[in-house]
């Protein structure tokens, strides 16, 4: 008898082992299966079922079988997602720079700093960022100001116990009467708290390096833990689940006793466990940091939750309806006579049996028969009033409720009134045949303008390179007889130089003239070239000089060619012309993406060198030129040309001016 009841109770032993086995036994989703990543950063689950990944590649929707993700391709301006959390008919979305609002397949954009948290609080969205607590506006996001010690620390959790909110930093817990309009502000204690749980008026906390803490009356208890680099805790069914960024998970009862651990050396590939979350099944979900994302499916379910459905598409002639929230629009929609082809897209989820989900509609009269069919197209209907309803059922036969939408299709023109559509198309055809005419007027106008504009834009391009090539000829005249002088007094060296430089400056300003740009260094080779051969003509003796004061190399930087050398000339013929030891400095440096450059002189002053000049000289007219070139390249005021003075006495001449500042990269 004995003997008997051993055999029995070995039996059901046998029976509750291979039971619990079953009912821990996890499965893995990877890359392999539909998941865009294998770094997986938070899960949810909206209102309608739907399962939500957040991964270091986007946002993806999973029904148990399908997988859909969202990146930057369809509207994110990042794919590293932090946290997300379901809000209603919307979807809230934090990032590493930035937070969303996803409402069907349309994202609305807020910029922020790191999300670490999205707490939903009395109708409200408070956001745990990088730096301090934002709350989230109609359009915008409102930092909120408590104390610099909250501000400026990582909010990692965000809680309300229904009076007072609890706030885990990454410094310490605050208990706080009011985000808003705070007066009671208390530190509770100072740690690396990680995540908060609020459970029978208790708040039980997870730090990263000291275990759990259990706060009662502002008294903190310490649940020790194996667990170590805690990243949070949470709720699972009657227990609490400790899970670490390098050590697994560890299970614990109400009453924080140890029950087991989960890890790689007994069921998971991973120690790196990034978020754990059950679903309205009481499915397990385990997000892991390298081996996507692991769930425990409840075998032992008592309950079978209803089902909801909901319209995932309406569209009216292959075109979706974007001007209504279908699923909560509770009017009539007005349909013009002629688009009577509808189809209706609708959806239920069951996660642990997505292939058994069946559905039946009916259009102003019965159901149609149960099917796997989540869609149907009703074509040619006839003018009138009509109701949809559509009803879903699961594979444990609960049944939906139905949801309904309904819409009027418009009767056609020629069933109304004969004389008002015919007024109503006269005045159509009317309107458009004036805008028609007025809009061909116009064209013809700007076409015209355009044209001229072109022409104008060519000639003046045609203008400015003639200006380019064009050399003051007596410089030339200079040069040739300078050349032959030296040929003349058996100077083979010196004339073997001149001529060199010479034909150095003709072959850079040939180069350059069909060139809108060249690099600053081939323009102050251009320069010294040219002023070099001025030395050698000019009856009198002048030095110069060029200096480079720039963020970046002189070879990266580029310039309109012929530039600077008007105002070089005009400082040689008109400025230091008859003084000795003349002088001109040529600087170039940068300041705020502008390139600046000044050339100066200490010959006689612009206002006395005008009076010397000849009205039509022709570094007069290539500095009037230059300076038309200078103002088309910025809108602001960006040349100046004045006299140096000190003691009341003219000391020379100073010529500034700046261009947008391009590079070669």
């Amino acid at each position: 008898m004995k003997f008997l009841k051993y055999i029995i109770y070995f039996f059901f032993l046998l029976k509750a082992t291979s039971l619990i086995a079953q009912n821990n036994t996890f499965k893995n989703y990877t890359i392999k299966d539909g998941l865009p990543s294998n770094t997986i950063t938070d899960i949810v689950q909206d209102n309608l079922g739907y399962i939500w990944f957040a991964s270091n590649k986007g946002i993806t929707q999973f029904d148990g079988n399908n997988y859909i993700t969202f990146s930057r391709k369809e509207g994110l301006e990042t794919n590293y997602i932090t946290k997300i959390a379901p809000n209603k008919d919307s979807l809230l979305i934090g990032s590493s720079s930035n937070f969303f609002i996803k409402q069907h397949t349309k994202f609305q954009i807020f910029e922020s700093k790191k999300i670490n948290c999205i707490s939903k609080i009395k109708d409200q969205v408070f956001l745990g960022t990088k730096k301090g607590i934002y709350r989230l506006r109609d359009d915008f996001l409102s930092p909120l100001r408590t104390n610099f010690q909250i501000d400026l620390t990582p909010i990692n959790d965000i809680q309300f116990d229904g009076e007072f909110y609890w706030v885990a930093t990454q410094k310490a817990l605050w208990k706080i009467d009011d985000l808003l309009n705070p007066k009671l502000l208390k530190r509770i204690d100072l740690a690396n708290y990680t995540a908060l749980i609020i459970h029978n008026k208790q708040i039980i906390a997870s730090t990263f390096n000291s275990g759990l803490k259990v706060i009662i009356n502002d008294t903190i208890k310490t649940i020790h833990s194996t667990t170590k680099n805690i990243k949070g805790v949470k709720k699972i069914s009657n227990q609490f689940w400790i899970y670490s960024n390098s050590n697994g998970i560890e299970v614990l009862d109400l009453d924080f006793s140890f029950i087991r651990k989960i890890n790689k050396y007994n069921t998971l590939e991973t120690n790196a466990i990034s978020t754990i979350f059950q679903d309205n099944q009481r499915n397990i979900w385990i997000g892991t940091s390298d081996k996507g994302v692991y769930k425990q499916e409840n075998k032992l379910q008592e309950e079978n939750p209803i089902p909801l459905i909901s319209f995932e598409d309406i569209e009216v002639v292959y075109k979706t309806i974007d001007s209504i929230n279908f699923n909560s629009y509770k009017g009539i929609l007005q349909i013009p006579p002629g688009k009577n082809h509808l189809a209706f897209t609708y959806k239920s989820i069951d996660i642990n049996n997505p292939k058994k989900v069946y559905y039946r509609y009916k259009l102003n009269g019965d159901f149609s028969p149960w099917s796997n069919n989540n869609s149907v197209n009703l074509a040619n209907l006839k003018a009138g009033n009509y109701t949809f309803s559509v009803q879903s059922k699961t594979a444990n036969k609960q049944e939906s409720k139905p949801i309904h939408f309904q819409f009027y299709i418009d009767k056609p023109f020629y069933k109304k009134n004969w004389f008002q559509w015919l007024a109503i198309s006269l005045l159509l055809l009317l309107s458009a045949y004036i805008t028609y005419k007025y809009i061909k007027k116009i064209r013809r106008i700007n076409k015209e303008k355009i044209m001229k504009l072109e022409i104008e834009n060519h000639l003046l391009s045609l203008e400015q390179k003639a200006l380019q090539l064009q050399m003051n000829p007596h410089f030339i005249f200079n040069v040739l007889n300078g050349i032959k002088a030296l040929g003349n007094s058996g100077k083979l060296d010196d004339l073997n130089t001149t001529i060199s430089k010479f034909s150095n400056l003709l072959r850079s300003i040939l180069n350059t003239s069909r060139k809108e740009e060249v690099n600053l260094s081939e323009e102050i080779a251009t320069l010294k070239n040219y002023i070099s051969l001025e030395q050698q003509m000019s009856s009198s003796t002048f030095t110069y000089a060029i200096e480079t004061k720039l963020s970046f190399d002189a070879e990266e930087v580029l310039i309109p060619p012929m530039l600077i050398q008007p105002f070089i000339e005009n400082s040689i013929k008109h400025g230091i012309k008859n003084i000795s030891e003349g002088k001109i400095t040529i600087k170039f440096y940068d300041i705020k993406n502008y390139l600046h450059c000044e050339i100066i002189d200490n010959g006689i002053g612009v206002h006395q060198s005008k009076k010397n000049k000849k009205t039509n000289d022709h570094a007069s007219l290539a500095i009037k030129v230059t300076k038309e070139r200078i103002k088309n390249l910025t809108s602001n005021i960006s040349i100046k040309i004045d006299e140096i003075i000190e003691s009341d006495t003219v000391k020379g001449t100073k010529v500034w001016f700046k261009i947008p500042l391009k590079t070669d990269f």
